[in-house]
This record gives structure tokens, C-alpha cells and sequence, in this order.
């Protein structure tokens, strides 16, 4: 079965054949594609790593193997929202097809799990699970790479939280004092650091998650969901809120 609507994100006909298979199988190793697709190992891993910049793919490491994850289908329309206004017309059009998708997909409750996303898709795909799970989140080590990096989706996020209400705490470097909050900074405690505690990655604690970041021209991103792990970063979290200040 082809989905051609999917072509309207960028997908073509290969591509959907490897998107597909996976929400089928909700998880699979590059191994059981080939077998399942018939497609050469090299032409999969290119085309993975093409749905794993675009945020629709995720990697989870099991027993030192990569094991490939489809992600929830409604970031499709997170994509769409990035983009400008040339393709309002086929975010209406892809909707249609999301409870389909949606329906495809096999929503399997697994052990505890880390993934891996690459690139600013990827990385796009952690701020959007941020918002979708409705819930407020803290993070600390920020060097406001967010803000520079994403610039026009830094404030299009910020102005989708605060429309949902969700509040945060942040704990930023010092140095960021003068700039801190921006004007779309809303619902947010703020707290500083001394300047020489720098953290190069930044940490967000949500719902049961713990999303690191790391800012870097290819910024790659870990997911780990557990609730106790996500307790223990709350826990570190608070005691370096009480030695940070206003």
C-alpha cells in the first residue's frame, strides 16, 4: 500500500515504502528491512537517515544494535507548520490522511528506552513532544542556542506554549542575564549560574522524559523516557535551583 499524499513533505515513493514498513512494524533493524523491502542496505541507511533529519524516525541502541522507530505520525503536521506559506494548502490535505497513519501505527508499551535524534528536524521533534505532552517541564545548562539557532521557530514555540499555558523553569549561564527572558518568554521562572559553570548541552525534564541537547551545527538529541530517571534529573534539577539565583 503507497500513501502518495506523503510526497507533499518530501517523501518519494521509496521513501514512504521505508516510512511505512516501519509504522507496521514500530520497531525493526536495517537488517529486517532489507529482508522485508528487498531494497539495498546502503539505499535503506540513506533514506533512514533522511526520515531521521526530518524528525519522523528515530534510533533506539538495544544490545549495541540500532533498532529503527517510527515516531508518532502527528509531527507530519509539525513539519508542515515550519514551513511557509506556499504549502498551507497541503497541511489540509495531509490532516486527511494522519488517522490513517495514526491507526498503522502500533502503539506498543515497552521497556523504558533511549533514542537518538539527529539534526534540526530532530531536534525540532523534541521541542514539539515538549508541547505535546501538555505538561509543565524544567531545564537547565541553556547558553540560549535555541533562540539562535531556530530564531523564527523559537518564538513560533514559545508563543505555542504559552497559548497552551504551559509554564517552565530555567536555569541559564549568568552571562545570559542581560538578554534573559525575551520578550516571548512568558510563564517562565528564571534563575542564573556564575559564569563559570558553562554546560555545553541542555537538559529538559518533562513528564516522564529527560531530553539532552546538544548545540552543534548537527545538533543531536537524547531521549531518555523513565520515570525514575526523570524523578532523579527533577531531584538535580531543584538543588541547583536553590543555589542559582534571580
Amino acid at each position: 500500500m503507497d500513501i502518495p499524499e506523503l510526497e507533499r513533505i518530501g517523501l518519494s515513493k521509496n521513501d514512504r515504502k521505508v516510512y511505512l514498513s516501519l509504522l507496521e512494524s514500530n520497531s525493526v533493524s536495517v537488517s529486517n528491512l532489507v529482508k522485508k523491502i528487498g531494497f539495498h542496505r546502503s539505499y535503506i541507511h540513506d533514506i533512514l537517515n533522511k526520515l531521521i533529519n526530518m524528525g519522523l524516525v528515530s534510533i533506539t541502541i538495544k544490545n549495541n544494535k540500532k533498532i529503527f522507530n517510527a515516531e508518532n505520525p502527528e509531527k507530519i503536521i509539525d513539519i508542515l507548520k515550519t514551513k511557509k506559506e506556499q504549502i498551507q494548502n497541503d497541511e489540509e490535505k495531509l490532516s486527511k490522511i494522519l488517522p490513517l497513519l495514526i491507526e498503522k501505527k502500533k502503539f506498543v508499551s515497552e521497556e523504558p528506552e533511549a533514542r537518538i535524534f539527529i539534526g534540526k528536524e530532530g531536534i525540532k521533534s523534541i521541542l514539539e513532544d515538549v508541547l505535546f505532552q501538555k505538561k509543565d517541564f524544567v531545564a537547565f545548562g541553556a547558553e540560549g542556542k535555541f533562540k539562535e539557532i531556530y530564531q523564527w521557530y523559537f518564538n513560533n514555540w514559545q508563543k505555542r506554549r504559552v497559548e497552551t499555558k504551559l509554564h517552565y523553569k530555567v536555569i541559564y549561564n549568568n552571562k545570559l542575564k542581560k538578554i534573559r527572558p525575551t520578550k516571548d518568554q512568558k510563564l517562565v521562572d528564571i534563575r542564573f549560574l556564575p559564569e563559570k559553570y558553562e554546560f555545553p548541552a541542555t537538559t529538559i525534564v518533562y513528564k516522564n522524559k529527560v531530553a539532552i541537547l546538544l548545540w552543534d551545527a548537527n545538533p543531536i538529541g537524547f531521549v531518555i523516557e523513565n520515570e525514575d530517571i526523570a524523578k532523579s534529573f527533577n531531584n538535580y534539577f531543584e538543588i541547583l535551583w536553590s543555589t542559582a539565583k534571580s
